[in-house]
């Protein structure tokens, strides 16, 4: 027979928006940088910030003992500048990610009764968009968590 675990879902998040600085957010290369639930708050958006979109979970019956969850988060890095003299940089985008992954180098705390056994980051293809208006670079981290 199987032990339940609490669906993991809100306590990642959770756990990632306290790392990440909660409302105060973190400060790469004098900028403020804040993590969102999958969209922007409020009635500006801001020229920098992270989104902490796609998750999914996968129970696995892998020990006796009962069920793990194999579990991830996808943080989406954007810095946006008005196309106007703007020089193409992914500059910021590059160190906002790189301070996030040295914020994840120890494993993150869950509520829930949840414990992370294991922890390691997949950094994929990061994109950009260059419109008439607006240049966008995104860098993206997907956090993939083995959890009891």
């Amino acid at each position: 027979m199987s032990i339940v675990l609490a669906l993991p879902d809100k306590y990642v998040r959770k756990a990632v928006w306290t790392l990440l600085g909660g409302a105060s957010g973190i400060t790469v290369n004098t900028k403020n940088v804040k993590a969102y639930d999958s969209r922007i708050t409020g009635s500006t958006i801001p020229s920098q910030y992270i989104l902490m979109t796609t998750q999914t979970n996968q129970v696995s019956e892998a020990v006796k003992c009962g069920d793990r969850w194999h579990s991830s988060i996808l943080l989406d890095i954007v810095t946006r500048y008005t196309s106007t003299g703007n020089t193409g940089s992914r500059l910021l985008a590059d160190d906002i990610a790189e301070a996030v992954r040295n914020l994840l180098e120890t494993d993150l705390t869950l509520e829930g009764g949840l414990n992370v056994i294991n922890q390691k980051l997949d950094l994929p293809n990061d994109m950009s968009s260059v419109t008439e208006n607006e240049n966008v670079f995104r860098k993206f981290i997907r956090i993939e968590l083995k959890i009891n």
